[in-house]
């Protein structure tokens, strides 16, 4: 029982880990893009990711069996994030803040829910109703200014929301192959497929990177900060925040893991605001709590034991 104890709380360690990591991402994501397109950030981060992903394999793991069915789920997987996600997410940040890109971000675990209910199933209670009403409330008032007008691009919005979506597909293209793939030959797969995607993207849309801009972090060239941002953005939000996540999702399941993106909104303001000196409203700030709360009650007494339980055969 101590040791399941003990395991539980290494899970989540490294989920709270993981939200930190993608909670910063969105800060060095809007550092990047002073200097660089969309397309070659992703690209330039998925292929940095691949390379220390299979050098850790090569010198830490045995060889991995890999079956024809695996690699077609790995490669859908990828198709959703990756791919998919990582368009709406970056391209939004171009029109959003990274806090408010944050929050909605974390509402992936009241649509997980939904298609939890509408697909495996799954029982909610009318608490878990209550909560989804309260987290897109939440939302609404995030991104409302004074009159109650939308203050936030709403094109931003739909390509946010396109990530959204995308995540809880992932999330449950995830939850079965989780626990019959090591979560680093998982990820380094999922990256490297990704980079086949995004390559034709890469090679029409790439731009010239530009320089002319002060950087944030003031002791380094803006050149400097640009490559430092992409080094984190690979090693830490593509490859160990993935990583931590499939670990969690094989062991604890995916309704359990997904409630921990609760956290990202609040490491995305706080980080926002030490390193973008971002200023948070009022309404900024209930909204991130309404949000947050309202995340809470959808896992409140939350039966998905089909949900977990389903896992492909391989």
């Amino acid at each position: 029982m101590n040791i399941k104890r003990h395991n539980n709380l290494l899970i989540y360690i490294i989920l709270v880990l993981a939200m930190l990591f993608w909670g910063t991402s969105f800060i060095f994501t809007s550092i990047v893009l002073k200097s660089s397109d969309p397309i070659s950030i992703i690209f330039l981060r998925i292929v940095i990711s691949s390379v220390m992903l299979w050098a850790i394999i090569a010198i830490f793991f045995r060889k991995e069996k890999m079956t024809f069915t695996i690699f077609k789920w790995i490669a859908v997987l990828a198709f959703f994030q990756p791919f998919i996600y990582f368009i709406g997410e970056t391209f939004g940040l171009q029109r959003v803040s990274p806090v408010i890109t944050s929050l909605i971000i974390s509402t992936i675990p009241v649509f997980t829910t939904v298609v939890m209910r509408l697909f495996f199933k799954a029982k909610l209670t009318t608490l878990n109703f209550v909560g989804i009403f309260i987290s897109l409330a939440g939302v609404v008032l995030m991104i409302t200014g004074k009159n109650m007008q939308i203050d936030v691009d709403a094109f931003g919005l739909i390509l946010l929301f396109i990530a959204v979506f995308a995540a809880v597909g992932y999330g449950v293209m995830l939850n079965k192959i989780s626990t019959v793939v090591h979560p680093v030959w998982l990820i380094a797969i999922q990256n490297t497929v990704a980079i086949v995607y995004f390559l034709p993207l890469f090679l029409v849309m790439r731009e010239t990177q530009s320089f002319d801009h002060e950087p944030v972090f003031t002791f380094l060239s803006s050149q400097q900060e640009m490559w430092f941002s992409m080094l984190v953005l690979s090693i830490f939000c593509s490859s160990l925040a993935f990583i931590f996540y499939s670990t969690a999702i094989g062991r604890i399941g995916v309704a359990r893991s997904t409630v921990f993106t609760n956290l990202v909104p609040i490491f995305a303001a706080f980080t926002s605001f030490f390193i973008l000196g971002e200023y948070l409203t009022v309404s900024k700030i209930v909204g991130i709590f309404v949000v947050i709360f309202g995340l809470v009650l959808t896992q409140k007494k939350f039966k998905d034991s089909k949900f977990n339980n389903s896992k492909m055969s391989c």
